[in-house]
């Protein structure tokens, strides 16, 4: 069993290829946490929530995910297991398809200094937006609405309640000139609103972005 706690959209697709026979589990990670001299400072709400991704595998290894969220849980760590996974994966993908990309071009903000900034809240929540439409479009259910999530405007407003600076993973890379995980970010969920007939302008536009930033540093 490999169990994935990357961010995005797509991630399942090349372990699926390359692993055909061993059960992926997708499991979305709902955590704030910035490292500060050598401690890991929790900003909030944690919770996990996971799903095998293949159907043909979901009843043979349901045993082996429950004991492992069972061991989360006795650390403290409440997890949850869904058959469909994907409505809570782009649930996260309201806050790291947004927030990641314009952290980057914002120079080093926080979550909570775009947020409570007006002009790149307005971003934030129209880039959320889009995110809404394609995510319902493409899973065909809501989402759940994990920390009250339920439009952009409580997103933003959620931001702004976390009580530790949250500092996004796209972000820590561009200011250690590493690739950015633009693909699951940003490419796929573009390619998927092509497909389904969505309109992204401020995903395109962030991605061009983030591009041609990471371009620059990779020279």
């Amino acid at each position: 069993m490999i169990m994935l706690f990357q961010n995005g959209i797509g991630i399942e697709d090349p372990f699926v290829k390359r692993f055909p026979l061993v059960p992926i589990v997708s499991t979305v990670s709902f955590v704030s946490v910035k490292h500060e001299n050598g401690v890991l400072k929790h900003g909030g709400f944690s919770m996990l929530a996971s799903g095998i991704h293949l159907p043909e595998h979901r009843l043979a290894y349901a045993d082996k995910l429950q004991f492992i969220c069972d061991v989360f849980g006795e650390q403290g760590v409440s997890s949850i297991i869904e058959q469909d996974i994907q409505p809570y994966r782009w649930q996260k993908h309201i806050l790291n398809g947004s927030t990641n990309p314009v952290s980057v071009i914002c120079n080093g903000a926080s979550c909570q200094q775009m947020a409570k900034n007006p002009h790149c809240r307005t971003l934030l929540e129209e880039t959320m937006a889009e995110i809404f439409v394609l995510g319902k479009k493409v899973t065909g259910r809501a989402f759940p609405g994990v920390d009250g999530i339920v439009d952009p405007e409580s997103a933003t407003s959620y931001i702004k309640s976390i009580p530790v600076p949250v500092y996004t993973s796209m972000l820590v890379d561009s200011q250690c000139k590493r690739p950015m995980e633009r693909d699951v970010i940003l490419k796929n969920p573009i390619a998927l609103a092509a497909q389904h007939g969505v309109d992204v302008p401020h995903m395109k536009a962030l991605y061009a972005m983030v591009t041609m930033i990471e371009e620059g540093y990779s020279k």
